[in-house]
């Protein structure tokens, strides 16, 4: 990836949250990151669009990737004793809302944006929930994202060296992205004192972004 993980750092002190302390906390942060999961599945109805057979295999690939990361979400709230909160489903449903219409606007969205910006926040709650099951599940997860991040990074990357004309559609599509993004985090109300560490972060994702846009020669 063009971003190290110490560049995608939002909290350095020692994890503060577990189950038996903060328990609703952490169970609704892994809700959010099930329903992540299921809304990024969505990345498979691109296997047919694809431009050729390595798009369509990375494709598949991310698909049964993001299915496993439901499975792994889901297993650690049974673990709890839990199941995925309804109480977040609207939430996850607005954030997955896709824009894309070229294959290339989709590796931009889905991978380096979305992709980018979760990637954050799934450092963040590896770094702020202590119970050492949910940070090995996160750490699974992890290596998986960053795979399907550093894909579009690189495809954009090749994309713009034979069209450069590309850039000024890309720039418009991530303005709107980090607006629609930073606005679902901003918009909603903390319910807990985990998602009041996440609604001061925007500003510190949003920098991030734009670091990573530069080493992707696109600002």
């Amino acid at each position: 990836m063009l971003l190290t993980r110490e560049e995608m750092t939002l909290h350095s002190a020692p994890p503060k949250f577990s189950v038996e302390t903060d328990r609703e906390a952490v169970l609704r942060a892994l809700s959010h990151l099930f329903y992540g999961e299921v809304g990024a599945v969505k990345i498979g109805q691109w296997v047919t669009k694809a431009p050729d057979l390595e798009g369509m295999l990375e494709i598949v690939k991310q698909t049964r990737d993001e299915t496993r990361h439901t499975g792994i979400f889901r297993r650690l709230l049974q673990r709890y004793g839990a199941e995925p909160s309804q109480a977040v489903v609207g939430d996850m449903g607005e954030l997955h809302g896709v824009i894309s219409h070229t294959w290339e606007d989709m590796l931009f969205e889905s991978m380096v944006v979305g992709e980018g910006l979760a990637l954050a926040l799934i450092y963040f709650y590896h770094d702020v929930i202590a119970d050492e099951p949910i940070r090995r599940g996160l750490r699974r997860v992890i290596r998986d994202e960053e795979s399907h991040v550093e894909y579009g990074e690189q495809k954009i990357m090749a994309a713009l060296r034979r069209t450069p004309q590309l850039k000024e559609r890309l720039l418009a599509l991530q303005e709107q992205l980090v607006q629609h993004y930073s606005g679902f985090i901003t918009g909603q109300a903390p319910a807990d004192a985990i998602e009041a560490m996440i609604a001061e972060t925007p500003m510190a994702i949003i920098q991030m972004h734009m670091i990573r846009l530069q080493r992707m020669e696109l600002l």
